[in-house]
C-alpha cells in the first residue's frame, strides 16, 4: 500500500510540473514567442528635460512643501510630500489639493 501512495504522489508532482495547455491557445504569458511581461528594469526610462530639470529645482527652493496623506479618512494608505509655488501659502496649498483630491494636505515639518 505504501508503494501505491508514493507512486501516486510522484505522478501527481510530475504531472503538476509539467505545461498545462489546455487547448491550442500558446502557453500563459508567450504570444508568437514574445513574453507579454515586462520587467520594471526593461522599461525605457524618461530622460528629463533640462526645462523640466530647472523647474523641479527651482520649484523645490523656492516652492512651499506640504505632506500630503491618503486618503483622508482616518487610516492613511500612502504619505508624501507635495511641493507648490504661489503668491501666499494659501494658495500654493489650493493647488496642491487640486492636485491630490481626496487626500489630507497639511503643512510640511
Amino acid at each position: 500500500m505504501r508503494h501505491l501512495a508514493l507512486l501516486a504522489t510522484g505522478v501527481f508532482l510530475i504531472a503538476v510540473s509539467g505545461p498545462a495547455v489546455a487547448g491550442p491557445f500558446p502557453a500563459a504569458g508567450i504570444w508568437r514567442g514574445e513574453s507579454q511581461i515586462v520587467l520594471v528594469q526593461d522599461k525605457a526610462k524618461k530622460n528629463e528635460t533640462l526645462k523640466a530639470k530647472v523647474k523641479r529645482v527651482w520649484r523645490d527652493l523656492t516652492g512651499y512643501k506640504f505632506a500630503v496623506a491618503c486618503p483622508a479618512f482616518p487610516i492613511t494608505l500612502s504619505q508624501s510630500t507635495c511641493t507648490e509655488t504661489g503668491k501666499n501659502r494659501a494658495d500654493a496649498r489650493a493647488k496642491c489639493q487640486s492636485r491630490h483630491a481626496f487626500c489630507r494636505v497639511a503643512d510640511a515639518r
